[in-house]
């Protein structure tokens, strides 16, 4: 934010604004007159704004719509809104969570209070047998925006080489070459347009600055440095290798979630768009092998709603497949035995569930209380290679300036901060399993971490480097120990296991339950439509055939952006 501005006006502004005491035109101008552009202001407005959402606790039942998108997450939101502004259709948005106009959903360094609000819901593993059976935590966000409103706002689209092994396996016309035009026609990115990045588009991206980072996030790129990696000055670009400022979903300190980003701007520019939130999907209404509405809770009551065009479903991987089997659309067999009538029968669905390996983790004392993050608690990564021969990175290590461990793990120090690490691209793979065709079931979420020894082979790598930088002199002046691991257990093959095994955690990046492509297996076909049903898409992160190598975010945006296009388009 520019020294100029008056932050202090600015703040009561913004207050005033999300409090319903401005409207719109007078928060612009209290804004500008503290000093802020139209830009940052217009922004900051969509950001920290009343909702535009309305409960179903406030407001009639709607008898139908062209189009009906179930979930504002990541892909529905930004699906909803180009959808309603390249088409001028009428757009309904069932939104099953609440609002996302909480301070600590806007605020990127309050995070960390978002998981644990009543806007993430709280889901947990099966017992993970390859990570001794523990039950891990499984928080998803519900509400607008979905996870992108309390995730950790890193922006990475992946390497090129995900989208083209897409393609390869059958997602044909998702290659990288395929998608890069979309990537930067959906993004502003702060550097400016160039071969790689886009400007001008909805979604705001910045990085930080590195002079305002935290110092262990300094000391983070000078220790990778040390130890001879180069720095990449933007994991979005050429290569992705590397340590690295990350690509941030921040602009003018305020979140960009896909809500701020996609829905609300439709909404101003007057599209024929209608968000409710507070509104559950039970099942997708099927006639004649056509979707042609969906079964939800208006107020609590079961409402059904008819789409006279198509239906996008847009609920995430853990709860689309949920949906897919309730409406009557999965393995033909589980169907049965669930007593749900088969409308098509599609063995893929709730199958192929991936997740990122987040190894929580390498942790140290610091020497005295850190200071507070002017951003994300994460400012820097680092992707890398578990082996030279590998076809692209694979692993990833990141400084988060917070302790952040396992609770089998006991980490006991409030005073210190964590180098995680990661598998990016993992082998293993799991199932979330519908189990009752009562809709208020939860779901059997099976990531089946480490089940392939090649991703054990990969979080030790990954560990090693974090550790490795961790213990640079680039840290002499924080670090006071380290604490996990200790130095015995890593010297120790079989304790180090047991520490890897027991630091296994989600990287809250749950894909492939739908998956794409043209195999027995696949959900929908590379224009995102379920296979067997007519007038009915699936558009969220459940159709990744393999999970992308950076955070999930970026392409699960650019799936609910090139929804949109192939709808208007057809």
């Amino acid at each position: 934010m520019a020294k100029d501005i008056d932050e202090g006006a600015l703040g009561q502004a913004l207050l005033g604004l999300n409090r319903g005491r401005f409207d719109r035109r007078a928060f612009l101008t209290s804004a500008m007159a503290a000093g802020a552009s139209f830009a940052v202001a217009n922004a900051l407005g969509l950001a920290a704004g009343p909702a535009w959402a309305k409960s179903t606790r406030s407001v009639p039942a709607p008898r139908d719509a062209d189009y009906i998108v179930i979930g504002a997450g990541s892909a529905g939101a930004t699906a909803a809104g180009q959808l309603a502004l390249r088409t001028g259709a009428s757009v309904l948005v069932l939104e099953g969570g609440i609002s996302d106009d909480a301070e600590d959903i806007n605020n990127p360094s309050q995070w960390p209070q978002a998981l644990a609000s009543a806007f993430t819901k709280g889901y947990a593993t099966t017992p993970q047998r390859h990570a001794n059976d523990r039950v891990i935590p499984y928080p998803r966000g519900e509400g607008l925006g979905g996870c992108s409103s309390v995730n950790c706002m890193i922006y990475g689209r992946g390497s090129p080489l995900d989208y083209d092994d897409w393609a390869y396996n059958g997602a044909l016309g998702w290659d990288w070459k395929s998608v890069l035009p979309d990537y930067k026609a959906l993004e502003d990115w702060q550097g400016g347009a160039s071969d790689y990045r886009g400007a001008g588009g909805p979604l705001h991206v910045t990085q930080p600055n590195p002079t305002r980072g935290h110092e262990g996030a300094r000391a983070f790129m000078e220790g990778a440095k040390s130890l001879g990696y180069a720095e990449n000055p933007d994991f979005n670009a050429a290569a992705i290798e590397g340590p690295a400022w990350v690509n941030m979903t921040v602009y003018a300190g305020r979140r960009q979630n896909s809500d701020v980003a996609f829905l609300r701007p439709a909404l101003e520019k007057g599209a024929k768009l209608t968000v409710l939130t507070e509104a559950p999907v039970l099942k997708l209404v099927i006639e004649k092998g056509r979707c042609v509405g969906v079964q939800y809770l208006h107020a609590g009551q079961v409402t059904t709603v008819r789409a006279r065009k198509e239906v996008i479903l847009s609920a995430g991987a853990v709860m689309t497949p949920k949906i897919l089997t309730l409406s009557g659309i999965g393995d033909a067999a589980t169907l049965r035995r669930l007593g749900i009538p088969v409308v098509a029968d599609l063995p893929g669905v709730g199958q192929n569930l991936m997740d990122h390996v987040l190894g929580a983790g390498v942790n140290f004392e610091a020497k005295r209380p850190l200071p507070p993050t002017n951003y994300n608690h994460s400012e820097v990564y680092m992707w890398w290679k578990s082996s030279p021969d590998q076809p692209a990175p694979d692993i990833n290590a990141l400084y988060v300036s917070l302790p952040f461990a396992t609770k089998e793990l006991n980490l006991q120090q409030t005073n210190g901060y964590a180098i995680l690490s990661g598998v990016m691209r993992p082998k293993s793979r799991g199932a979330v399993t519908i189990t009752s065709a009562d809709p208020r079931a939860v779901p059997l979420i099976d990531p089946n971490w480490l089940q392939v020894e090649q991703d054990v082979i990969a979080l030790r790598a990954a560990t090693n480097l974090a550790r490795d930088i961790g213990n640079t002199d680039a840290y002499r002046d924080i670090r006071k120990a380290e604490l996990l691991p200790t130095q015995a257990v890593a010297s120790n093959p079989a304790q180090y296991r047991e520490f890897l095994k027991n630091s296994v955690s989600t990287y809250f990046h749950p894909v492939g339950t739908a998956k794409m492509g043209t195999d027995a297996m696949a959900v929908v076909d590379p224009r995102l439509k379920v296979y067997g049903v007519e007038g009915l898409r699936v558009a969220d992160a459940s159709v990744m055939p393999t999970i992308t190598t950076c955070n999930t975010n970026a392409p699960s945006i650019l799936i609910g952006w090139r929804a949109a296009k192939f709808i208007a388009n057809a």
